[in-house]
This record gives C-alpha cells, sequence and structure tokens, in this order.
C-alpha cells in the first residue's frame, strides 16, 4: 500500500495536536492531524502540504482549506485566536478555485505582530475527513516549511 505525505506549512517544530491550545483542534473535534510551532527565525511563510485545490481563504485570512488530488479535506489554520486580529498580520497568496503544489507559498503571517498580541503562533494542519485514510503517522522534530515531511498516510 503506498504512502504519500504532507509537506510541514511552515518552519518549526512538529507538536502533537492534543497539546495545541484550543479544544477543537486539541481533541480532535475538527479531525486529525498535527501541529507545527514555528521557530523564532521563521519568516511567516505558509505553504501548502499537498496537492490540490483551494477551497476556502477566511475572510481574516488565518485559515485556508484544500481539497487534495488524493480527496483529502485539509485545513491550514495559522495561530490560535488569531481570527480576532482581522486579518492585520496575514497575507492571502492563493484564492479559492486556484490549484496549488505541495510546497507552493499560500500565505505571509506577521509572527511578530501575533506573538504581540500574546496569541499562539501554533499552526494545526487538520484533515477534516479522516475515513478518507487508512491512518496519519507525524513526524518528529524540527521540519521546514514547504520542503519537510510533516506527516505520511495511507488511503
Amino acid at each position: 500500500m503506498p504512502k504519500y505525505t504532507l509537506l510541514a506549512p511552515i518552519s518549526g517544530t512538529i507538536v502533537d495536536l492534543a497539546s495545541v491550545p484550543d479544544e477543537a483542534f486539541s481533541t480532535g473535534m475538527l479531525g486529525i492531524g498535527f501541529a507545527v510551532e514555528p521557530s523564532r527565525e521563521s519568516d511567516g511563510s505558509i505553504y501548502a502540504p499537498a496537492d490540490g485545490t483551494i477551497e476556502t481563504v477566511a475572510d481574516a485570512r488565518h485559515a485556508y482549506t484544500i481539497h487534495t488530488d488524493d480527496g483529502l479535506d485539509i485545513l491550514v489554520h495559522i495561530g490560535i485566536d488569531t481570527v480576532s486580529l482581522a486579518s492585520r498580520p496575514f497575507a492571502a497568496l492563493v484564492s479559492p478555485g486556484d490549484r496549488v503544489k505541495a510546497g507552493q507559498p499560500i500565505a505571509r503571517a506577521d509572527l511578530p505582530v501575533i506573538r504581540a498580541a500574546d496569541l499562539p503562533v501554533v499552526t494545526p494542519v487538520i484533515i477534516s475527513n479522516p475515513d478518507a485514510l487508512r491512518g496519519l503517522t507525524p513526524a518528529s522534530g524540527t521540519v521546514e516549511g514547504g520542503k519537510s515531511v510533516a506527516a505520511t498516510y495511507q488511503i
């Protein structure tokens, strides 16, 4: 059975979803996945974890959904409670309907602004249709956004 990969959405360290300081993510209410705690050196570039089509871009530009070519529905959510910043620290580089390739930049986040607002910058990647796969294995350690494999899965 072939294994597929998801790339890291941002440079930093893989963290367990259960440690994300938001119950919707940490309890699996929204789906399964992993998160990346951005490094202090991260420039805030956010990358597509897989090939697919952008389904939605949140009005606040803090969250993106991608329907992957192999049928997954993926949410990339930049930070926690960052919708409260009303899009100030975010720049969308894609629009709904755009095709993206794994590793392609989809957004920029001004991480110092988010940190100055005393909000977590941890970035969850959620598969909202986990029934579409046969298992997800997050990587561990440090990852480079858009380049490092952050998780493997089987369909």
